[in-house]
């Protein structure tokens, strides 16, 4: 039996980890999606109290307050409490059932599907937007990459589900599958919005970014949305979620 000489031993050793494949993940994009579905949406309801913070190009600010009730992962309620917008509404029945009450007219309005795409309330965020509330209705994900920290998954438009944006990249932790950022892309490829989750930290035993920051990279126009509270299983009843509360009030 010859032996092996030394140095081929040593280089052998030494390229054998680059060449051999990086270790699949566990688990598929589809199921990342999935579990990290779960984090945001996967309570009876939930109740978020947030300071929702306009920031201008310029740097002029424009602060209120709203409550966000959210029941399953279709029905929510968003109220503005604070500001020039206090008492203005938006009542989400599904995706495709979008309503406004106006205060100032004293009237319930729904949004009509070509205006899905325009502003919520002059910040970054669109109608669309705040109607999006399952991400595994609206989109198919495979793994781009992945690291000792986070998966970063590339997002396709499910068929026939209308998503309101042509791609997204979505980076959940690893760890505990929280949502920590998100890059939409228009039909071109351009990047149009992003959405940065920082301050993780427990809200009443459930884990939940403090600080969500949404910038349109366009204009460099962007929305803080500072979390004050957040409670799940309030045990909120359908009927808060209907027209006529919406124009009641809770």
């Amino acid at each position: 039996m010859h032996a092996v000489p030394r140095a081929t031993f040593l280089t052998t050793a030494i390229l054998l980890p680059a060449i051999l494949p990086a270790p699949a993940s566990a688990l598929t994009g589809d199921e990342v999606l999935a579990r990290m579905d779960k984090t945001i949406n996967g309570f009876a309801d939930q109740a978020m109290d947030v300071t929702f913070t306009i920031v201008d190009v310029d740097g002029s600010k424009k602060s209120y307050d709203i409550t966000v009730r959210q029941k399953g992962d279709q029905k929510r309620l968003v109220r503005f409490t604070s500001g020039e917008m206090k008492g203005m509404a938006t009542l989400v029945e599904d995706r495709n059932r979008v309503y406004v009450y106006l205060p100032g007219f004293k009237k319930v309005r729904r949004v009509a599907a070509h205006n899905m795409n325009q502003s919520f309330a002059g910040s970054d965020l669109s109608n669309d937007d705040m109607a999006s509330v399952s991400w595994t209705a609206l989109w198919d994900a495979t793994i781009e990459r992945e690291d000792a920290t986070a998966y970063h998954l590339a997002c396709a438009p499910r068929p026939g589900a209308n998503a309101p944006y042509a791609k997204a990249r979505v980076t959940v932790a690893r760890d505990s599958f929280q949502q920590i950022g998100i890059e939409y892309f228009d039909a071109a490829g351009t990047l149009v919005r992003t959405w940065k989750m920082s301050g993780i930290r427990e809200f009443h035993g459930v884990t939940r970014a403090a600080l969500i920051v949404v910038t349109d990279v366009r204009t460099g126009h962007r929305t803080e949305m500072h979390v004050r509270d957040f409670r799940v299983n309030q045990g909120f009843q359908d009927s808060l979620f209907t027209v006529r509360q919406l124009e009641w009030g809770e």
